[in-house]
């Protein structure tokens, strides 16, 4: 079923019933996922996937449903279920959008990649890193995932908008190896089209970080400046996000609510949601309600600007939505989400962030998902090497302790090598001093 009849089916579900409002949203996406443990092949999934997903506002309240089977009567029968949510469900001051002037972006069209090229890139990927370095012994996982599809959504506003995308990733984690001990390093990279990912510069980075900690030990608990490359930055830039979603300012889970316009960071810190940013992974017209996307930012100089909305809380906090609803997948409904999150970056080169007589630069972390995002505590296990007075020293089980806000209100200098992994960018991250715990 195309989904022109689709729509009809709905709308015409809606004027039966007397609904006073649908949301629907669709997607059809093809793609490949190929990967080999131990270089032989462990996964080979061409697919297609195609859902729905409805939204429904009655005598003011919201319902919702969704369905993979796309026969008419699975479509209904998703319509009732989500009618008869809304029949139990309080009644909400909201509504969905209308059309708007979107802004003119081009989409990648690129066709999927042949089974060979993947393939291929998989292998380079091996023979890469096992050239790196003699000591990587064992390539424990490469993989690829390549899709394509397409982004529909239509409401009884009048709004029908549509949009194409496409992505490719690639994963490497091997093994390094000296006597009897072994080290694990990983990269992953993602893109929009397969030709700006480097197999090669993904499985070297994996190597790398693999065989520069062969050796490590515990050290002596310390206080330390912390260095933060951007593929461990990204996961600390993440726990900070939720406190720049509105919904949790207004749900009195986030330390920054009633702080716009003051200072609460570091005057280096700039972070920036743009929904609009060329070639990034989370760039298109509108969100996944049919908001325009738009570049929103969020901390300029240290200073707190505003917090990142859908329609559902803009319109509980009186301001309206940022372009930024997301559906985590086409099973649950939008909610607060970010497009392209990125803290913009500095100028300091690789060289002077190592500047200081003694900084630990984390290249592994544990535990992320045990940091709280309400007050920004962590205590984290963590891997790396040491740098002090110029020497270096792999460094193992270790634990890195702090509060997020306290680390972004004390950096000392940014890199200047802003890097994404998926849709989140962030520079290397010099940190003022951190509690560093191991043997004593």
């Amino acid at each position: 079923m195309d989904f022109g009849t689709l729509k009809d089916l709905v709308f015409d579900w809606q004027k039966k019933r007397g609904v006073g409002a649908v949301e629907i949203y669709f997607f059809h996406e093809k793609g490949l996922k190929i990967g080999k443990k131990d270089r032989s092949l462990e996964t080979f999934k061409p697919y297609e996937e195609k859902a729905l997903a409805l939204r429904l506002l009655h005598h003011g309240a919201l319902g919702f449903a969704y369905t993979a089977a796309l026969e008419p009567e699975s479509i209904l029968a998703a319509a009732e279920k989500a009618l008869e949510m809304a029949l139990i469900m309080p009644k909400e001051n909201i509504s969905f959008p209308e059309p708007e002037d979107y802004p003119g972006l081009t989409p990648v069209k690129r066709p999927l990649l042949p089974p060979e090229e993947a393939l291929n890139s998989l292998e380079i990927m091996e023979e890469k890193a096992l050239a790196t370095d003699p000591r990587v012994k064992r390539i424990q996982e490469v993989a690829l995932h390549d899709q394509e599809g397409t982004l529909y959504l239509a409401n009884s506003n009048g709004l029908d908008v549509s949009w194409p995308y496409r992505a490719t990733s690639l994963i490497a984690l091997v093994i390094a190896q000296e006597g009897e001990e072994a080290q694990m390093g990983w990269e992953w990279k993602a893109a929009l089209k397969p030709e700006d990912l480097s197999p090669e510069e993904i499985a070297e980075t994996a190597a790398k970080r693999a065989s520069c900690r062969l050796g490590a030990k515990t050290i002596p608990s310390q206080k330390t400046q912390v260095l933060l490359p951007p593929h461990i930055a990204v996961d600390f830039l993440e726990l900070l996000s939720a406190a720049l979603c509105g919904d949790n300012v207004l749900k009195g889970k986030s330390m920054l609510a009633g702080k716009i316009n003051q200072k609460v960071f570091s005057p280096l810190v700039n972070i920036f949601d743009d929904g609009l940013l060329v070639g990034a992974l989370g760039t298109r017209p509108f969100d996944d309600e049919g908001v325009a996307q738009r570049e929103t930012s969020l901390v300029l100089e240290g200073v707190l600007q505003g917090f990142l909305f859908d329609r559902y809380w803009g319109q509980k906090a009186g301001q309206g939505s940022t372009g930024n609803a997301r559906r985590a997948n086409f099973k649950n409904p939008p909610s607060v989400g970010l497009t392209n999150f990125y803290l913009a970056p500095g100028k300091s080169t690789p060289k002077e962030l190592l500047s200081p007589p003694k900084v630990f630069e984390v290249i592994e972390v544990l535990g992320m998902h045990t940091a709280d995002p309400v007050s920004g505590d962590f205590s984290l296990g963590v891997g790396g090497i040491l740098h002090q007075n110029g020497n270096t020293t792999p460094v193992a089980q270790m634990a890195l302790s702090g509060n997020i806000f306290s680390l972004f209100q004390n950096i000392e200098a940014l890199g200047e090598d802003l890097t994404f992994y998926g849709n989140l960018g962030s520079p290397s991250i010099l940190t003022g001093e951190l509690d560093l715990a191991g043997c004593g």
